[in-house]
């Protein structure tokens, strides 16, 4: 075999176990989302909906208790900053589905109602991550 043929394999290799060890890393609710949009009832836009709609209410769970969580291992001062934070992440949040749900998507088709929902799943899942982040250096 030649050193390029071998050198191919070699990366073809390594690109397959990243994507496994990515996929490992993956946060389960993630995985399950992408289960469930691989299934064959999340072939259907109804479908990928669904798979969105669990996904969010799981990272909202998700939300909640990270944040329970970090809320009481802060000092008083920080505390008082986290609640006022995420009381505006959640108006944003508020605002931003306003937006979404505005006239302008009417001329999206069904579609934009599927890259909406996994965009929101994509913005509670950042928010998920980014407190997970300041409880770990809290504790």
């Amino acid at each position: 075999m030649s050193r390029i043929g071998l050198l191919t394999m070699v990366i073809a290799f390594a690109g397959c176990l990243s994507l496994a060890f990515a996929q490992e890393m993956k946060d389960p609710i993630d995985r399950n989302l992408d289960a469930c949009l691989n299934s064959p009832s999340g072939s259907s836009t109804a479908g990928q909906n669904e798979c969105a709609t669990k996904a969010y209410a799981a990272w909202d769970m998700e939300l909640n208790n990270v944040y329970q969580k970090l809320i009481h291992e802060l000092d008083p001062a920080s505390r008082t900053l986290l609640r006022n934070s995420q009381r505006e992440w959640l108006a944003f949040r508020e605002a931003e589905k306003k937006f979404q749900a505005a006239p302008w998507r009417e001329k999206g088709g069904t579609l934009i109602g599927v890259s909406v929902n996994l965009d929101n799943v994509a913005a509670l899942r950042a928010r998920v991550q980014a407190l997970r982040t300041y409880a770990a250096v809290a504790k």
